[in-house]
């Protein structure tokens, strides 16, 4: 896929986080995000303060554009991304040293992939649950969003990879 359809792809995926953000709500328990799927998006070969820088804009424009507290989305972004290319050599490129890369499912591997955006997920839905529910949840109803969240974003970050993957 060229540089064009891939960043037709990347606006495609934030509009639909924006119209999950505006118009999906499945509740209080459930926190619907696609920035750990857009974060995993960017090259490897990107340094990872223009990673952070890009992972923050993205979260404010977000903020800045749905109904959620500013700097909410925002936060919780730079946090998954701060990570990344430690998680990526953790969890999917252990030989190869190939940082050029986007990753797909198909040049990681499924399990893989999806042990990498489960991990990147899960840091930026407990950066975000923390940061949205500080002390006025209880420890319960925290966990319980932290875990639902992450699966139901999770699972729709790997329909998105094979969307994505289906483009090659």
């Amino acid at each position: 896929m060229n540089k064009s359809h891939s960043i037709l792809f990347f606006v495609l995926v934030f509009l639909l986080q924006l119209v999950i953000s505006d118009f999906l709500h499945l509740g209080p328990w459930v926190t619907v995000c696609l920035l750990p799927f857009m974060i995993l998006q960017i090259p490897l070969s990107r340094r990872p303060h223009v990673v952070m820088l890009s992972a923050f804009g993205l979260g404010l424009l977000l903020d800045f554009l749905s109904a959620g507290a500013l700097g909410l989305n925002a936060f919780a972004a730079v946090m998954a991304a701060a990570p990344r290319r430690f998680l990526y050599r953790l969890l999917v490129n252990r030989d190869r040293q190939d940082k050029t890369e986007i990753p797909t499912l198909r040049s990681a591997g499924n399990a893989k992939y999806i042990k990498y955006l489960l991990a990147l997920t899960a840091i930026y839905v407990i950066a975000f649950v923390l940061l949205d529910c500080v002390s006025f949840r209880p420890v319960g109803f925290i966990i319980v969003r932290i875990l639902a969240s992450t699966v139901v974003s999770t699972a729709l970050g790997i329909l998105l990879a094979i969307s994505f993957q289906h483009q090659h």
